[in-house]
């Protein structure tokens, strides 16, 4: 959307004024954005959205669909400030803890349970630092039918025939080259 300028950036003689001029520099932009190539379009659109722990000094913060939603901090006093911050506007939490540590644990917790509620908590957590849940056994696939039960030990029986038959003509071949 154009900057437009309205007639009070005009003096008395009715000449524009020197004011920087936003719509030129707005110009400006989007002739170097038709400038870039289509990759380079890309690249822009394909940003990477931080999410989970960032660290910039001593303080931690919880990104979550680029936002940040809770920041552990020391203070000054003994042990660290922790604030963290819901879905909803109301939903925040303002809280000391004992350890970066432990405050980074009790932001994961306090966060994942109201932004996943549908999940787990562990999976939640685990969702919300990108962390890979742990891995779960499959489960077991369902029992053949009889027919097909039967199909598989009428073939297994049939390879091990085979197998056994391979394994005497090799000896045969082999017996006779000692001397």
């Amino acid at each position: 959307m154009p900057f437009r300028r309205s007639g009070s950036d005009r003096h008395c003689s009715g000449k524009p004024s020197h004011s920087p001029d936003v719509a030129g520099h707005e110009t400006a932009l989007r002739i170097l954005w038709a400038m870039l190539t289509p990759s380079a379009h890309q690249d822009v659109n394909r940003a990477r959205i931080v999410s989970g722990w960032v660290q910039t000094g001593e303080r931690w913060a919880l990104w979550w669909n680029a936002r940040e939603i809770a920041a552990v901090a020391p203070d000054g006093r003994p042990g660290v400030r922790l604030w963290m911050k819901g879905q909803k506007m109301w939903q925040t939490k303002d809280v000391r803890a004992a350890s970066i540590r432990q405050g980074r644990r009790f932001a994961e917790r306090w966060c994942a349970a109201r932004l996943y509620p549908e999940l787990r908590l562990r999976d939640a957590v685990a969702r919300l630092v990108n962390a890979t849940p742990p891995p779960q056994a499959a489960p077991p696939p369902p029992p053949l039918p009889p027919i097909e039960r039967q199909q598989v030990r009428r073939l297994a029986d049939a390879g091990g025939r085979d197998i056994a038959r391979i394994k005497e003509a090799l000896d045969a071949r082999r017996q006779p080259q000692v001397h």
